[in-house]
């Protein structure tokens, strides 16, 4: 690194009242957005479980714009979770747990729920590609920031409605895939069959993908470059939910689905 960066990179620091991010100097906007992000995880599942255990008639719910609004809350906690991860010295570790706990959800949503069983889920798919990245970050962390950046934001674009319809957005048209109808072990990348079925599905494509992209702002929000407001700003019961948001996932959904079922 130049001395001519070094100076720049310590006159931020110094502005901005910050040096590089440790476990006790959050940086309290990820936290905010990933506390928006869960309170909307929260309020979907809610609806979802009013929907379908309660049997209220939500059309809203269903809609093209209610979809747009949930896709754009899952680009932010992709994309956050991808930044917090670049940052992460134990990112391994952590995607290791969070694909058991995915994976134990499957089995006990298959033994008590099998109506409803969940396979790779959000938790899956957190889970699977931390461990991803654990293993290429050394190789990824050789490449410009925003190459990954522009990389990875292509091939989310591309790739977008893979697993929903088989198609791909190329140059403004989208292209029909014809695949197989029998594949049963590659629905981790969006590829499934005809009799595949979860109630929380997140593959790999396009959702990893946008969490790569998320961690090429990692190293730039660590060296606590950006505004003083990013490190500071919070919202004290928003925050909380986003540093500890995968407690607070784990816990809601059972106790929305008790609360559904002894209302309803």
């Amino acid at each position: 690194m130049s001395v001519a960066t070094e100076e720049r990179k310590a006159e931020a620091v110094q502005e901005n009242g910050f040096a590089e991010i440790s476990r006790k100097n959050r940086v309290e906007m990820l936290d905010l957005l990933r506390g928006f992000a869960i309170i909307y995880v929260m309020l979907y599942h809610l609806l979802y479980d009013l929907i379908f255990f309660g049997g209220m008639d939500l059309n809203f719910f269903f809609t093209d714009w209610w979809e747009t609004v949930h896709q754009f809350f899952l680009v932010i906690l992709f994309s956050v979770s991808g930044i917090c991860a670049g940052m992460s010295q134990n990112v391994l570790r952590r995607g290791a747990t969070l694909f058991l706990i995915g994976e134990l959800l499957t089995i006990g949503t298959a033994i008590f729920m099998p109506e409803d069983i969940i396979v790779f889920g959000v938790l899956s798919c957190f889970g699977a590609i931390m461990l991803i990245y654990g293993v290429i970050s050394p190789w990824l962390k050789r490449i410009p920031s925003i190459v990954i950046f522009v990389v990875f934001t292509l091939l989310t674009v591309v790739f977008f409605d893979f697993s929903r319809d088989e198609t791909l957005f190329l140059i403004f048209r989208k292209i029909q895939l014809d695949l197989p109808d029998n594949i049963n072990y590659l629905y981790p990348i969006g590829i499934t069959s005809s009799g595949f079925r979860s109630a929380d599905y997140f593959p790999l494509i396009p959702y990893g993908f946008i969490f790569l992209a998320g961690t090429a702002f990692s190293d730039f929000v660590k060296s606590g470059q950006l505004p003083k407001v990013f490190y500071k700003a919070k919202l004290p019961v928003i925050n909380f939910l986003g540093k500890h948001s995968l407690w607070v996932y784990i816990i809601h959904q059972p106790v929305f689905m008790l609360i559904t079922f002894i209302i309803f």
